[in-house]
């Protein structure tokens, strides 16, 4: 085996280095790359109307609920005249859409506005 000096020995560690990379190619061409791109671009987009469409759905559910509980304080109202703000209260505190119906029912089948009262204790 030939023993090299050491100017001569880091020569050609450094030409043996330089050719392996020139030899080496790149983990991932331009096109791939470019496709990745894309693929989160597309990842992004759907994932922005999903949030659009989530968006407009919550935004149906809250305006379900509003209007129920407006169509119970309406009910109560020409039934019975002004409500007290506890009723109101108790109303509009509640978020379940299904209990919201069954408190409409009640506002117009109660006899009266103490009637709705214990009614509405007795669903809650």
């Amino acid at each position: 085996m030939m023993t090299l000096s050491p100017e001569l020995q880091s020569s050609l560690e450094s030409k043996i280095k330089q050719f392996e990379e020139e030899r080496t190619m790149p983990l991932m061409s331009n096109m791939e790359l470019r496709g990745i791109e894309r693929g989160k671009e597309i990842g992004k987009e759907i994932g922005e109307l999903r949030g659009i469409e989530r968006g407009k759905e919550i935004g149906k559910e809250i305006g379900a609920l509003q209007k129920s509980r407006d169509d119970i304080k309406t009910v109560l109202t020409v039934r019975f005249g002004q409500i007290s703000s506890e009723i109101e209260e108790i109303i509009d505190k509640i978020t379940n859409l299904a209990l919201l119906k069954e408190i409409l029912k009640s506002a117009v089948t109660a006899n009266s506005l103490a009637e709705f009262k214990q009614s509405l204790a007795k669903i809650q």
